[in-house]
C-alpha cells in the first residue's frame, strides 16, 4: 500500500504544479492547447508502440482486450440514450468521458506495485482493447458533435482519420512488430521508451492547468452523471469478474482494478481538437481520479487483493 500511495501523491503533485503555473499567470490554457498537439504527435504514439512491442502474447492474452472493448461500448451504449436531450457542444463531451480508461499512465504503477511486473501483461492487454475505444468510438463521438467537423463525419472520412492518428499508427506498428518478430535497433527502442517516459508528466502538467472548479451548478451535475454511468457499470463488471475468474486469480485481480479506473487522459487533447470546454473536461477527469483512486484503495484493503 506504500507504493501505491506514493503513486497517488506525486501523481496529485505534478498536477498541482501544473494548476500553480496557471494559477500564477506563469502558463495559460491557450499554452496547454500547444502541450496537447505535442502529446498526440510524439509521446503518446511512443507509449503505444512500446506497450505493444513489448507484450507476449498467447490465446488467453487475447481475450482481454474483447472485455475491454464491450465494457466501453456498454457505457457508451448507456450514454447515448442518457445525454440525448443535450446540447451537441456537451453531449460530445460528456460521450468522451464515458468508456475510456487511464490504463498507462495511473493504472500501470498502481498495477505494478499492487501485483508485480509480472502481472502488468494483463492490463497491458486490457489497454490494447481500451486504446479502440478511445480512438475508435470515444473519438469519432467527438467528432460527430462537434460543431467544428461536421464536414468529415462520413463514415469513409472518420476512419480515415482513426487510423492516421498518430498514437494508432503507434500501436498498429507496434502489433507489426511484436507478430513478425522484426526488432527494432537499440538506439530507436531507446528514443522511443524515452519519448513514452515523458508522456506522464507532460500529461498530468496538463491536467493542472486545465484543472478548474469554477464551473455553473448544471455542468456538475452532468459531470457527475458521466461518473455515474462510469463506477455504476464498472461495480457491476467487478462482480461479474468476482464470480466468473476464480480459476485465473491473478487476471481476475488486474481486471477488477482496471475496471474503476479513472477518465482517459486523451479527453483533454482530443476537447483542445474538438474545441469543446476544455476546462470541463479537465474537471471531470480530475474528480474521476480522485474517486478512483479511493475506490481501488477500498478494493484492496477489503477484498485483500494486494
Amino acid at each position: 500500500m506504500q507504493e501505491t500511495n506514493q503513486v497517488f501523491l506525486v501523481t496529485f503533485s505534478i498536477i498541482l504544479i501544473g494548476f500553480c503555473l496557471k494559477k500564477f499567470n506563469f502558463i495559460t490554457e491557450k499554452d496547454g492547447k500547444t502541450i496537447s498537439k505535442f502529446l498526440m504527435h510524439s509521446t503518446f504514439p511512443a507509449l503505444m508502440f512500446i506497450s505493444t512491442y513489448n507484450v507476449k502474447l498467447d490465446g488467453q492474452l487475447l481475450m482481454i482486450p474483447l472485455f475491454a472493448l464491450a465494457l466501453g461500448l456498454m457505457m457508451q451504449f448507456v450514454a447515448w440514450f442518457w445525454f440525448k436531450n443535450y446540447a451537441n457542444s456537451l453531449r460530445g463531451l460528456m460521450m468522451m468521458g464515458v468508456g475510456g480508461f487511464n490504463t498507462g499512465l495511473f493504472g500501470f504503477p498502481i498495477i505494478e506495485g499492487l501485483f508485480g511486473k509480472e502481472n502488468l501483461v494483463y492490463a497491458i492487454m486490457f489497454d490494447v482493447g481500451n486504446t479502440v475505444i478511445v480512438f475508435g468510438v470515444i473519438y469519432s463521438m467527438g467528432l460527430f458533435f462537434s460543431e467544428t467537423k461536421k464536414a468529415t463525419t462520413s463514415i469513409k472520412s472518420v476512419l480515415k482519420k482513426i487510423l492516421t492518428l498518430p498514437p494508432v499508427l503507434g500501436m498498429i506498428i507496434g502489433f507489426v512488430f511484436n507478430v513478425s518478430g522484426l526488432n527494432l535497433p537499440d538506439f530507436g527502442i531507446e528514443i522511443l521508451t524515452t519519448l513514452s517516459k515523458a508522456n506522464k508528466a507532460l500529461v498530468l502538467l496538463l491536467m493542472g492547468i486545465y484543472l478548474s472548479f469554477e464551473l455553473d451548478k448544471k455542468i456538475m451535475i452532468s459531470i457527475a452523471k458521466v461518473l455515474i454511468v462510469r463506477y455504476l457499470i464498472g461495480f457491476l463488471v467487478l462482480i461479474m469478474l468476482y464470480y466468473l475468474l476464480n480459476d485465473y486469480k491473478n487476471m481476475q485481480q488486474v481486471l477488477m482494478v482496471c475496471t474503476l479506473l479513472p477518465i482517459g487522459l486523451t479527453i483533454l487533447p482530443f476537447s483542445d481538437e474538438f474545441n469543446y470546454d476544455s476546462r470541463i473536461a479537465g474537471t471531470m477527469l480530475n474528480i474521476s481520479l480522485l474517486i478512483s483512486f479511493g475506490l481501488m484503495w477500498l478494493l484492496v484493503l477489503f477484498i485483500n487483493l494486494g
